[in-house]
Formats: structure tokens, C-alpha cells, sequence
């Protein structure tokens, strides 16, 4: 078969196939645009109540350190302290890490302090991460049986609209200012991918900002 016969015979059943939409069709028969694949997003509580019943929670609930010791968060006082619960678990938790790193290094760890809060059940395999991946933080555990520490891991106002059945939502990121009172509370201060990487590096840039303004007020 010559090739301009197959050239000819090719481009005929070509022409017959029906060419692929470049977008589902609604049911109206206007195309919509393909489904993003589901990304972090930065979910900052708004509400003031919300925020300090979180804080009060922070303030009054028992905490131990790796000594077994009671732990208090008013013994920060004097620098922003970032508190971040999760667990070894929670693949958006671990994925925070090095963004957590680079931002402590850039506002300076006199600073900002890191703290790890986990929950009971989750305590000596935490631990076992943390030493594991050499991580540099305090590491601090909520001392209550499961299911008693609902105050601190579960806020409806951090859910997004279109989830408003969750209830504990892990990473928790809530920003101390120097005087001890809370700031901010966020479930992503900077989104990540799975590698670790910032979504946005400007996230990255604004956040540091932010918390070296912070670090730079004087405490109340």
C-alpha cells in the first residue's frame, strides 16, 4: 500500500470520530470546568468568642512535658509561641514541618517558640517520630483520657462550609502572643503540598512578617 493511500485512508477515519469534550457538560448543556484536585487551604477562625474559648482551653487544660512534669503555656511568656497539635499519624501534620523549620529560622528562635501538643493516645509514637526526624520543638502532651479533650480539638467555626460535620481537625496551629494571649488560630498558616513544600512561597513571606511584628511588640 502506497503511503499516500494510507495518508488518505487514515485522515477519512479521522474525520469520522466525534472529537473529545474538553469539559464535562452540565445538565443544561453548558460545559463546566474540570473538578481542581483538593488543596490545603488556610481556615482562620474569625470569631472572637471561638478564639479565646480556644485559648482559655490552652490556659487551664493539664499538660505534661517529656518529663512527665506539668507544663503551662504562661511559662512562654515573653515570646510568640506557635502551638501546633498533631499527630505522627496525620500526613498534612508531618508535611507542616519544614515550613515550620524555615519560618522559626527566619523569625529567629529567641523569638518564636514551637510548640508540639499530642493527644494521650497518640503520646509515645509521637515522641518516637519526633526523635526520629530530629525535630527541635517542645514537645508537650494534653493529659486526658481520649474523648475528654473535645475543647481543644474540636472547633465547628474552623470547618469549612462544606464540611460541618468535622470534628477534630488535625493540624491545629494557634498563634501566643508575647503577653500569652492568642492572636490567631489557623488549621493551615501556610499550605503545603505532600512533599512539604509552601503552595504559595508568599504564604511563606507574610507569615514570617506577621510574627516578627509579633515578636517586636512589647508584651501587655
Amino acid at each position: 500500500m502506497s503511503h499516500t493511500l494510507t495518508r488518505l485512508i487514515l485522515g477519512t477515519a479521522l474525520a469520522l470520530v466525534p472529537s473529545l469534550p474538553l469539559a464535562a457538560m452540565a445538565s443544561d448543556g453548558i460545559p463546566t470546568a474540570p473538578t481542581p484536585p483538593p488543596v490545603q487551604r488556610v481556615m482562620r477562625t474569625d470569631n472572637a468568642a471561638e478564639l479565646a474559648r480556644h485559648i482559655a482551653a490552652l490556659h487551664t487544660a493539664p499538660f505534661k512535658d517529656t518529663a512527665g512534669q506539668p507544663f503551662h503555656f504562661d511559662s512562654l511568656k515573653g515570646k510568640v509561641v506557635w502551638v501546633n497539635q498533631w499527630a505522627h499519624w496525620c500526613a498534612p501534620c508531618v508535611a507542616e514541618f519544614r515550613v515550620m523549620r524555615q519560618v522559626q529560622e527566619q523569625v529567629g528562635a529567641d523569638k518564636l517558640e514551637i510548640v508540639l501538643v499530642s493527644r494521650l493516645r497518640d503520646w509515645e509514637k509521637d515522641q518516637a517520630y519526633v526523635k526520629e526526624h530530629d525535630l527541635p520543638w517542645r514537645q508537650v502532651v494534653l493529659d486526658l483520657p481520649p474523648g475528654t479533650s473535645l475543647e481543644l480539638y474540636a472547633d465547628v467555626s474552623m470547618n469549612p462550609p462544606d464540611q460541618p460535620a468535622i470534628g477534630t481537625a488535625l493540624p491545629m496551629s494557634t498563634f501566643l502572643g508575647k503577653d500569652g494571649q492568642g492572636l490567631q488560630f489557623d488549621r493551615h498558616p501556610v499550605p503545603v503540598t505532600q512533599a512539604g513544600e509552601p503552595q504559595n512561597p508568599h504564604d511563606v513571606d507574610l507569615l514570617v512578617k506577621t510574627l516578627t511584628q509579633w515578636a517586636a511588640k512589647v508584651a501587655g
